[in-house]
Order: C-alpha cells, then structure tokens, then sequence
C-alpha cells in the first residue's frame, strides 16, 4: 500500500528561465516546476513565458546554464 501525502500547492507568481537543453531545443521553464515547454525558437518561448508570468517585471530570465524540463 502507497501512501500519498498531499503537497501544499505552492501559490507565488510564476517565473520563468529561458535557455536550451543538451540538444540545443529552446526552453521555458517553470522556476518551481510547474510548467514550461519545448519551442521552435528564442523568441516563441519568451512570449510564452512573458504571457504566463502575467507580464510582470523580472519574472522572465534568460540563462546560458543547461535546461531541462522534470
């Protein structure tokens, strides 16, 4: 038998890294995991993430660092 021990859903702003993974895909990643996504280009991810952060100063990040999506 599993036990499931309910998270406390974390209920900040979103925010949001902007860089590659290992093959060279451009992300957008959710800073605490909860959501983000493979684009086509630089600027698709960062209309994504300028709209889900709800255009918020300082909420969206590029990184030269190695993403990854959990």
């Amino acid at each position: 038998m599993m036990l499931s021990i309910p998270r406390k859903p974390f209920g900040g702003p979103l925010a949001f890294l902007i860089g590659r993974d290992v093959e060279g895909h451009w992300l957008a990643v959710e800073t605490h995991g909860r959501g983000g996504g493979i684009f086509a280009d630089q600027g698709a991810a960062l209309r994504y993430a300028v709209f889900e952060a709800g255009r918020r100063p300082r909420a969206v990040r590029m990184t030269a660092k190695t993403l990854r999506l959990l």
